[in-house]
């Protein structure tokens, strides 16, 4: 009896060992070169992403003999050069009717979008019970704003809840406004082309945020930078526009 039981752990004692080992499921193998391994689990290739190329058209004669055609004055009055909303002096003179065809406008003047890369953080429009007048577009502090067309500075000074704003007149009739400005880089009377550095962004004046705040106006009237502008994709609109002026105000339509 004591011999069957000394055997029985004989033969328990080393199996025993054996299984917690892991001898029984463990497989010896030769390790596995680098090379092979990477075949085995070849590592994820990502393709970068090439950053995304701004042009700008320039216009194909001097900006100068543009505004020979339209009223663009070498200098401005006191209310002009002070106040954002200001009347323009001799626009709707001869006429109350202006066409601005924007694919023959963007030609001529150039067009080049005022921030490059920027998005659109807050749409033209009813906002908060109040009328946003632009389009807030956003990239990072002390980001470099662009004219939109060619023109001639009509305002550049720091303006209530506008911040530092710059106001450009353009030889269209209209208008481009950018504000919240950290720096305007531009004086009144400056002549600039589309794409030329205007300013840097900020949040001078009532803002939450660095960004631009960006405007159209003809006449003094805000009108909605989407009918000049796709924001999405960063181009001049394919549109006509037409001013009609009856008596302070001005009708826009859109065509």
């Amino acid at each position: 009896m004591y011999r069957y039981s000394v055997l029985r752990y004989i033969i328990i004692l080393p199996a025993f060992w054996f299984l917690l080992s892991g001898c029984a499921t463990k497989e010896k193998v030769s390790p596995i070169s680098s090379e092979a391994l990477k075949k085995l689990h070849p590592l994820p290739i990502y393709t970068p992403i090439p950053a995304p190329i701004y042009t700008v058209s320039f216009p194909y004669r001097p900006v100068r003999d543009i505004e020979a055609r339209i009223v663009i004055p070498e200098t401005f009055s006191a209310s002009e050069t002070a106040h954002v909303s200001s009347k323009h002096k001799g626009l709707f003179d001869r006429s109350s009717r202006l066409v601005v065809e924007l694919p023959v406008f963007g030609k001529e003047a150039g067009f080049a979008f005022p921030l490059p890369g920027a998005k659109v953080i807050s749409p033209y429009g009813k906002r908060r019970g109040r009328m946003h007048s632009g389009i807030d577009l956003k990239t990072c502090p002390n980001d470099t704003i662009v004219a939109a067309f060619a023109g001639v500075v009509r305002m550049s000074k720091r303006y209530g809840a506008y911040g530092n704003v710059i106001v450009i007149r353009h030889q269209s009739g209209f208008e481009t406004v950018y504000s919240h400005n950290v720096k305007n880089l531009v004086k009144v009377g400056e002549h600039v082309s589309a794409g030329d550095p205007i300013a840097l962004t900020g949040r001078t004046g009532r803002a939450t945020t660095e960004h631009l705040h960006f405007e159209v106006r003809v006449n003094g009237q805000y009108f909605d930078p989407n009918w000049v502008i796709d924001f999405q994709n960063r181009t001049l609109k394919d549109n006509k526009l037409l001013f009609v002026k009856t008596g302070n105000s001005v009708k826009i339509t859109v065509s």
